[in-house]
Protein backbone atom coordinates (compact mmCIF):
# COMPACT_ATOMS: atom_id res chain seq x y z
CA UNK A 1 0.00 0.00 0.00
CA UNK A 2 2.73 2.50 0.95
CA UNK A 3 4.74 1.83 -2.22
CA UNK A 4 1.62 2.27 -4.33
CA UNK A 5 0.71 5.54 -2.59
CA UNK A 6 4.31 6.77 -2.83
CA UNK A 7 4.42 6.05 -6.55
CA UNK A 8 1.07 7.71 -7.22
CA UNK A 9 2.13 10.73 -5.11
CA UNK A 10 5.34 11.16 -7.09
CA UNK A 11 3.51 10.79 -10.42
CA UNK A 12 0.72 13.20 -9.47
CA UNK A 13 3.15 15.75 -8.04
CA UNK A 14 5.41 15.67 -11.09
CA UNK A 15 2.48 15.82 -13.50
CA UNK A 16 0.81 18.60 -11.51
CA UNK A 17 4.01 20.62 -11.29
CA UNK A 18 4.61 20.33 -15.03
CA UNK A 19 0.98 21.22 -15.75
CA UNK A 20 0.90 24.26 -13.43
CA UNK A 21 4.27 25.47 -14.75
CA UNK A 22 2.88 25.28 -18.29
CA UNK A 23 -0.20 27.27 -17.22
CA UNK A 24 1.98 29.85 -15.45
CA UNK A 25 4.01 30.27 -18.64
CA UNK A 26 0.81 30.95 -20.56
CA UNK A 27 -0.59 33.38 -17.99
CA UNK A 28 2.62 35.26 -17.17
CA UNK A 29 4.11 35.16 -20.65
CA UNK A 30 5.25 38.78 -20.81
CA UNK A 31 5.68 39.47 -17.09
CA UNK A 32 8.68 39.20 -14.84
CA UNK A 33 8.20 36.43 -12.30
CA UNK A 34 10.28 36.50 -9.12
CA UNK A 35 12.31 33.38 -8.48
CA UNK A 36 10.56 32.68 -5.17
CA UNK A 37 7.31 32.19 -7.13
CA UNK A 38 8.81 28.83 -8.13
CA UNK A 39 8.11 27.69 -4.58
CA UNK A 40 4.44 28.50 -5.11
CA UNK A 41 4.39 26.32 -8.22
CA UNK A 42 6.08 23.47 -6.34
CA UNK A 43 3.60 23.85 -3.47
CA UNK A 44 0.68 23.67 -5.91
CA UNK A 45 2.21 20.54 -7.45
CA UNK A 46 2.56 19.05 -3.97
CA UNK A 47 -1.09 19.85 -3.18
CA UNK A 48 -2.09 18.06 -6.38
CA UNK A 49 0.15 15.10 -5.43
CA UNK A 50 -1.27 14.88 -1.91
CA UNK A 51 -4.87 15.17 -3.09
CA UNK A 52 -4.81 12.92 -6.14
CA UNK A 53 -1.79 10.76 -5.34
CA UNK A 54 -2.39 9.93 -1.67
CA UNK A 55 -5.80 10.97 -0.35
CA UNK A 56 -8.01 9.89 -3.27
CA UNK A 57 -6.34 6.48 -3.76
CA UNK A 58 -6.43 5.85 -0.02
CA UNK A 59 -10.08 6.84 0.34
CA UNK A 60 -11.33 4.89 -2.66
CA UNK A 61 -9.05 1.84 -2.50
CA UNK A 62 -7.84 1.18 1.02
CA UNK A 63 -10.16 2.87 3.52
CA UNK A 64 -13.18 1.22 5.08
CA UNK A 65 -15.24 4.40 5.45
CA UNK A 66 -18.81 4.53 4.20
CA UNK A 67 -19.45 5.84 0.71
CA UNK A 68 -21.10 8.98 2.10
CA UNK A 69 -18.08 9.77 4.25
CA UNK A 70 -15.70 9.12 1.33
CA UNK A 71 -17.72 11.47 -0.89
CA UNK A 72 -17.86 14.17 1.79
CA UNK A 73 -14.14 13.92 2.63
CA UNK A 74 -13.17 13.92 -1.05
CA UNK A 75 -15.32 16.98 -1.67
CA UNK A 76 -13.99 18.84 1.37
CA UNK A 77 -10.33 18.07 0.62
CA UNK A 78 -10.72 18.80 -3.09
CA UNK A 79 -12.36 22.16 -2.41
CA UNK A 80 -9.83 23.16 0.25
CA UNK A 81 -6.81 22.16 -1.84
CA UNK A 82 -8.31 23.82 -4.92
CA UNK A 83 -8.77 27.11 -3.11
CA UNK A 84 -5.29 26.83 -1.57
CA UNK A 85 -3.81 26.23 -5.04
CA UNK A 86 -5.65 29.23 -6.47
CA UNK A 87 -4.41 31.36 -3.55
CA UNK A 88 -0.83 30.24 -4.17
CA UNK A 89 -1.17 30.92 -7.89
CA UNK A 90 -2.76 34.37 -7.62
CA UNK A 91 -4.14 36.22 -4.60
CA UNK A 92 -6.24 38.44 -6.90
CA UNK A 93 -7.83 35.39 -8.51
CA UNK A 94 -8.51 33.93 -5.06
CA UNK A 95 -10.19 37.16 -3.93
CA UNK A 96 -12.34 37.03 -7.08
CA UNK A 97 -13.60 33.46 -6.49
CA UNK A 98 -13.79 33.57 -2.68
CA UNK A 99 -17.48 34.65 -2.63
CA UNK A 100 -18.34 31.55 -4.65
CA UNK A 101 -17.04 29.04 -2.07
CA UNK A 102 -20.45 27.53 -1.28
CA UNK A 103 -21.56 27.07 -4.92
CA UNK A 104 -18.16 25.60 -5.79
CA UNK A 105 -18.46 23.21 -2.82
CA UNK A 106 -21.96 22.14 -3.93
CA UNK A 107 -20.88 21.61 -7.55
CA UNK A 108 -17.86 19.63 -6.35
CA UNK A 109 -20.13 17.52 -4.13
CA UNK A 110 -22.47 16.80 -7.04
CA UNK A 111 -19.47 15.87 -9.20
CA UNK A 112 -18.18 13.48 -6.54
CA UNK A 113 -21.60 11.85 -6.17
CA UNK A 114 -21.84 11.32 -9.94
CA UNK A 115 -18.22 10.14 -10.07
CA UNK A 116 -18.82 7.69 -7.24
CA UNK A 117 -21.86 6.29 -9.04
CA UNK A 118 -19.83 5.56 -12.18
CA UNK A 119 -16.82 4.32 -10.17
CA UNK A 120 -18.92 1.89 -8.11
CA UNK A 121 -20.75 0.73 -11.24
CA UNK A 122 -17.38 0.07 -12.93
CA UNK A 123 -16.04 -1.77 -9.84
CA UNK A 124 -19.19 -3.91 -9.64
CA UNK A 125 -18.93 -4.92 -13.30
CA UNK A 126 -15.26 -5.78 -12.78
CA UNK A 127 -16.10 -7.95 -9.75
CA UNK A 128 -18.94 -9.69 -11.63
CA UNK A 129 -16.60 -10.49 -14.53
CA UNK A 130 -13.97 -11.83 -12.13
CA UNK A 131 -16.50 -13.98 -10.25
CA UNK A 132 -17.96 -15.33 -13.51
CA UNK A 133 -14.47 -16.31 -14.65
CA UNK A 134 -13.92 -18.14 -11.36
CA UNK A 135 -17.19 -20.06 -11.73
CA UNK A 136 -16.60 -21.19 -15.32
Amino acid sequence: MFNSLKTSFIQATLGGTIWITFLANLVFQKEFIPFNYTWHLLAIGSLIGITFGIIYPYLWTYSTFSARLNIFLSTLINTFCGFAAVYLFSVEMFDFIKPFLVPIFVITLIGHIIGFYFYSNYQNKKQVKKLNQMIS
